[in-house]
């Protein structure tokens, strides 16, 4: 019951968010990324992860580099750091904020911005001493009904679109095929002159 609560809550969140970031874009439609990702049809998953301590921590990493498949990920972790983000080639800690939700911009919503919105490349680290949670939510598109691609709105006149459109199934197919993998997955949908850019 209280997960469902929960659940119902950050889908209003998650709205609220996708509209605010189609604004962010100039975008006419306020639902225009949302609709991207399948309006209402998306499908609501959770992940609740467990990384226990380890007297090493500088021997394994809780979770290897990666950018998350779906659209924006909402994660609530509790107080034991180990969560980082790459900024610039580096690693950053995200700090624990009590209460606080961490937003990622993840591959689908990078894919449909047309690259005006990055998808975040993160990892997990585990504690010495502490155990650390984390509960992830992810809205992602329905499995055989989306295409991922860019926006036209998004897609300035005369250029062509900075990635290939892929259908959600055939996406994720990928995805786990090749495994955690930075942010590998969403370079393979970016047309050849881009992708030798990064």
């Amino acid at each position: 019951e209280v997960m469902d609560e929960y659940g119902r809550e950050i889908c209003k969140l998650w709205e609220v968010l996708m509209q605010a970031l189609s604004r962010g874009l100039g975008l006419e439609d306020e639902n225009a990324l949302n609709q991207g990702v399948g309006g209402e049809k998306k499908e609501i998953h959770f992940r609740i992860n467990y990384y226990p301590p380890c007297p090493q921590p500088e021997l394994v990493l809780g979770l290897s580099p990666h950018s998350d498949p779906n659209a924006l990920t909402i994660l609530l972790h509790d107080q034991t750091p180990g969560l980082q983000i790459r900024k610039d080639g580096d690693w950053i800690d995200v700090e624990c904020v009590p209460g606080a939700l961490v937003v990622n911009i993840a591959d689908a919503l990078e894919i449909i911005s047309n690259g005006k919105y990055k998808s975040i490349e993160h990892r997990s680290l585990v504690h010495k001493d502490r155990a650390r949670m984390s509960w992830a939510m992810f809205c992602i598109p329905p499995l055989n009904e989306v295409i991922v691609s860019p926006l036209k709105e998004l897609i300035d006149k005369g250029e062509a679109p900075l990635y290939k459109g892929s259908s959600w199934k055939e996406y994720l197919q990928r995805f786990f095929s090749k495994g955690l993998d930075g942010k590998g997955h969403v370079h393979q949908l970016q047309h050849s002159s881009i992708a030798d850019l990064n």
